[in-house]
Parts: C-alpha cells; sequence; structure tokens
C-alpha cells in the first residue's frame, strides 16, 4: 500500500529532451486492459537516444499518447508528423476509442525579434502569446483547430535546460488536454437548460396549486410533484459525473496556466488570458447547470415534505373528527335504545337492565366498522 502512494509521486515523468523538436500529443478515450491495472500508469514505447521517444500515459477516463521527435534545426515550414490517431490507439493497448485532442509543439531556439513575419509563415492566425518561465521561453498558439484535427502551439526555448524544457512542455500539453475534457461537460449544460426552465415552470406551477389546492386533491398533486421530483433527481444523477469532472479538470487547467508564469508581449493576447476568457464562461455554465438541479432536486423535495405534512395534519383532523363522530352517533343510538327499552317498559314489556348494559360496546363495535368499511370505500 505504501508502495503504491510513494508511487503517485512518479506516477506522471516528464520526456526530458533538449534542441529543436516536434513533440506530438493525442488524447484518447476507450477501454483498455490496462487501464485497470493502477500500477501500469506510463509506458515508454520507444527509448532510442536519438530518435523518437514515444510515452504512454493511463488516466481514469482517458490515454494520452506523447511523441518526441528530434529536429536538426529550426524548421522553415511546420514539420509532418509521425505519430497517427489509429496507431496511437494500437500503442495503448484501446479495443474501443474515440479521439479527444490531438496537439502539436513546436519547439525552436530563441524567439525572433518579430514574430509577425514567422508566425504568418507557419500559417497561424490570431495568435496569444507570453513569456513564461521567467523569460526563459515563450509560447505562440492560435488556438484553432486545423482540417486534420490538430492544434498547434510554438515554443521559443530561450533558457531552458532539458528538464525544464520537459516539463514545460507537458504543462501546455496538460493545458490543452484538460480544456477539452473540462469542455465534455458543456454540451451537457446547453442540452438541459430548455429541460430545467421546463422543471422551473413546472415546480411554481405544483407550488400555486399546493397553496390552493383542496384536501381532495392532494394525492393527485403529491403523485404530480414525486413524478417532478424523480426526473430532477435522475437528471442530477446522470451529469453528476460529468459536471464533478468537468469542476476537477478546469482546477488543473488553472493550476497549469499558473505553473507558466507568464508575462505580457507586447502587441499579444497573453496565453493564459485567451484560454481563460473563453474557458472559463463554459465551465461557469456547468456549474450553473449543477447548481440548479441541485437547487430544483431540495425545492421540489421540500415542496413534498410540504405537502405530505399537510396531508398528515388533514388525516388527523379527520380521524379526530370521525372519533367525535363516532362517540356522539354511539350516544345518540344509545339514547334510543334506553327510549326504546323505557317505552316498552310502560307498554308492560319489562326488559331487564343488564341488556341496556350489553347494547353500549354493541353499539360502538357496529359504529366503528361502519366507518371503517366507508373509510375503506373511499380509498377503494
Amino acid at each position: 500500500m505504501a508502495v503504491d502512494f510513494n508511487s503517485e509521486l512518479h506516477a506522471r515523468p516528464s520526456i526530458y529532451f533538449s534542441g529543436p523538436a516536434l513533440v506530438e500529443h493525442i488524447a484518447l478515450s476507450g477501454t483498455s486492459p490496462s487501464i485497470s491495472d493502477l500500477s501500469h500508469r506510463v509506458v515508454v514505447a520507444e527509448d532510442a537516444i536519438e530518435g523518437p521517444r514515444t510515452q504512454i500515459e493511463f488516466h481514469t477516463e482517458f490515454v494520452t499518447i506523447t511523441r518526441v521527435t528530434p529536429l536538426e534545426a529550426d524548421p522553415s515550414t511546420w514539420p509532418a508528423g509521425s505519430l497517427l490517431a489509429d496507431e496511437a490507439a494500437r500503442l495503448a493497448g484501446l479495443s474501443d476509442w474515440s479521439f479527444i485532442c490531438r496537439l502539436e509543439i513546436l519547439i525552436c531556439g530563441s524567439a525572433p525579434s518579430e514574430l509577425g513575419p514567422l508566425l504568418s509563415r507557419l500559417q497561424f492566425g490570431d495568435t496569444a502569446a507570453s513569456v513564461i518561465g521567467g523569460g526563459a521561453a515563450l509560447v505562440c498558439s492560435d488556438f484553432r483547430v486545423r482540417d486534420n484535427g490538430i492544434s498547434r502551439t510554438i515554443l521559443f526555448n530561450n533558457d531552458l535546460n532539458a528538464y525544464r524544457l520537459g516539463r514545460m512542455v507537458r504543462r501546455i500539453y496538460e493545458i490543452e488536454t484538460y480544456r477539452v475534457m473540462a469542455l465534455l461537460g458543456f454540451p451537457e449544460a446547453r442540452r438541459l437548460g430548455p429541460v430545467l426552465g421546463g422543471y422551473d415552470r413546472k415546480l411554481v406551477e405544483l407550488t400555486n396549486r399546493h397553496v390552493s389546492t383542496s384536501a381532495e386533491d392532494h394525492k393527485r398533486l403529491l403523485d404530480e410533484i414525486s413524478q417532478l421530483s424523480a426526473e430532477v433527481i435522475s437528471a442530477a444523477a446522470q451529469t453528476r459525473n460529468r459536471f464533478g469532472a468537468t469542476a476537477a479538470y478546469a482546477k488543473i487547467v488553472e493550476e497549469r496556466i499558473a505553473e507558466l508564469r507568464e508575462t505580457h508581449v507586447p502587441g499579444f493576447q497573453r496565453f493564459g488570458v485567451f484560454v481563460a476568457r473563453r474557458f472559463k464562461p463554459a465551465v461557469r455554465s456547468c456549474e450553473a447547470t449543477a447548481l440548479r438541479l441541485e437547487q430544483l432536486s431540495h425545492a421540489s423535495m421540500h415542496l413534498i415534505d410540504l405537502l405530505q405534512t399537510r396531508i398528515r395534519v388533514v388525516m388527523k383532523i379527520q380521524r379526530a373528527v370521525e372519533g367525535l363522530s363516532s362517540i356522539a352517533i354511539s350516544y345518540y343510538l344509545r339514547r334510543l335504545i334506553k327510549v326504546a327499552i323505557e317505552t316498552a317498559d310502560h307498554a308492560g314489556l319489562h326488559i331487564d337492565p343488564i341488556y341496556m348494559l350489553i347494547s353500549i360496546p354493541l353499539v360502538i363495535g357496529a359504529v366503528a366498522l361502519a366507518i371503517l368499511r366507508v373509510r375503506h370505500a373511499l380509498k377503494s
């Protein structure tokens, strides 16, 4: 057990390298026998000193495959990658997989004095850029997904050694991977928007009806509220894990951006600001949707409690009335029997008073039985 806990400290090693290189990073989701083995977190598929090195990491929901291909010099055009999604899935042992994201990071030497011509030559659009690592590097990206599903980022290495460069590259591709994973909850939030609006309107209607509903309609109202509560709880259960994962991944993205220690590049929007400005509203939508589901669930359950309390009060009053009614009916029946016995006695027909005493429990029992039969008939 202690060994497993200690292994977590070393579960995500970076690929250390220096010099120009192309880093290809692919994230896939799927089923693999390896994912269930918690000790099987990182696999180095190739470990050539001069050639490409490929690293496979198994996460809870997805698998990442990262390949570092050294380059002889800074390229004038974007180099062609060698890692395809099918090959990545094969290396990870995924039998049934789906594509999440793909990022290519071009590692170059020191940044030129003018970034514009180089970015235009590499076909970058509206680019965000930041000096990172306390001035040791500069990162640029337009955050656009090309037709082949690839996003591109350039990292200019001013003063990073192999170890710092490997960790910095890891932070950059983790920002992209966890950003995409966090946004998987956004379609659910958009889908639930109109649904929750309908739930809100239905809850308001049921609450208003609860105020004015007569005792005879309590059961039907309770059934409708219970149905609404069941639908809200079902929606919350279906999305709880997704929204929880969105919050966790968003926290990682924020931490990785903070670890970049970025500063402004004149004429460009900051890398982290670009991500946060477009990423945080989507995350907040997921958080707001999860909060609305929780509030609707509490509100519907509270309305059920109020209605059940009202029903219990009505039933207690009804039982009290039934009890008083049985006593009154028994009293009047006994008076009738007494009048009948006295009348018979005046007519010369003597009846033993013991019969009057015996009639009391018989009358009470008959009245109680009649009330029970009427109640049973009403329930049926």
